[in-house]
């Protein structure tokens, strides 16, 4: 039975070799796939920024971030929204045609950042606009990046292998996103001295207190009864182990999102319905979230095509999976 054992274990690491050997790299992305994923992604960040309320606080009691550096007691002048919305518009428009990227991404990056720091400034710090801030922080840094090198070169960058720009916009705004959940993952390690998945059932009580906060906000009286679904934890907490501690290790390995486009495609699928699960058990709303990782993980305009059309040429290029 050892013999046997050892036998497996050795076929399982050899697998993870082989596994890890080919490596963690960007894929061939075509013109119409990228162009359709800047086209999705246009208003939702758009959504964002139309959003009056960070613009409706009139000081900021507990600066974080950049407000700790700047006072953005001026987002509150009646023409800083309008400016914002105006300046969002004219950036995004640059965005989705494809041109003057190395202006507009990060200029759309300072502005989100701006309104969103001032928000989380007011006392109450949460993150369902973080990811909008991620993902155009990301595609800014790559831009700027590259044109950088050109600048000192004096010349394009010559991609080999059927990369492109797009190629690299696309992996690093996945791995940015894939990052956070790593990074979630890693903080509830690190803060429980890594007996989170031991102690996941008494996240029944965030669920009471999730629920309670829902009422008296609302005032709805559905929230106001009991709570199955902290009732059924503290009940069984062996299972509730089971399941918290899968999301758990979902959010730990979210970087295997990486190694290509089929595991993009689960990883974001399976973080999708982490999301859902959260929504129909806390009531906490993460739909920022779930559109980007549905538009640059599922991306499934590309999975439609290559079931449709066929398995060699991608949405305006060449396309490996």
């Amino acid at each position: 039975m050892s013999g046997r054992s050892n036998g497996i274990l050795k076929a399982a690491k050899a697998r993870l070799a082989a596994w890890l050997a080919i490596g963690f790299r960007p894929v061939p992305v075509g013109r119409t796939e990228w162009f359709l994923m800047r086209l999705f992604f246009a208003p939702v960040a758009l959504h964002d920024f139309w959003d009056f309320h960070p613009f409706a606080y009139e000081k900021q009691p507990i600066p974080v971030g950049v407000a700790k550096v700047f006072d953005l007691t001026w987002l509150h002048e009646p023409w800083a929204y309008p400016a914002f919305v105006v300046l969002a518009i004219l950036g995004l428009i640059s965005y989705v045609v494809g041109r003057g990227l190395v202006v507009s991404l990060p200029l759309l990056t300072i502005l989100h950042t701006l309104m969103r720091t001032y928000e989380n400034s007011q006392g109450s710090i949460h993150h369902s606009h973080h990811m909008i801030t991620l993902v155009l922080l990301a595609q800014a840094a790559v831009v700027v990046t590259f044109k950088i090198k050109e600048w000192r070169t004096g010349k394009a960058i010559e991609f080999s292998h059927g990369l492109s720009l797009r190629s690299f916009l696309l992996y690093y705004t996945q791995a940015t996103v894939a990052a956070t959940y790593v990074i979630a993952g890693l903080s509830k390690t690190l803060n429980s001295k890594l007996l989170w998945v031991w102690n996941s059932p008494y996240i029944a009580f965030d669920f009471v207190k999730a629920q309670r906060q829902k009422y008296y906000k609302m005032l709805e009286p559905e929230y106001a009864g009991q709570t199955e679904a902290a009732e059924w934890v503290l009940a069984h907490p062996m299972l509730a182990r089971v399941g918290f501690g899968g999301a758990f290790f979902l959010e730990l390995l979210a970087l295997v999102a990486l190694k290509n486009r089929p595991w993009a495609f689960w990883t974001g699928l399976a973080l999708i319905a982490l999301h859902r699960g959260i929504f129909l058990i806390m009531h906490l709303r993460f739909y920022n979230s779930e559109l980007v990782l549905l538009i640059f993980f599922l991306n499934l305009p590309y999975w439609i095509w290559r079931f449709t059309a066929g398995r060699e040429k991608s949405l305006g290029g060449q396309v490996s999976a």
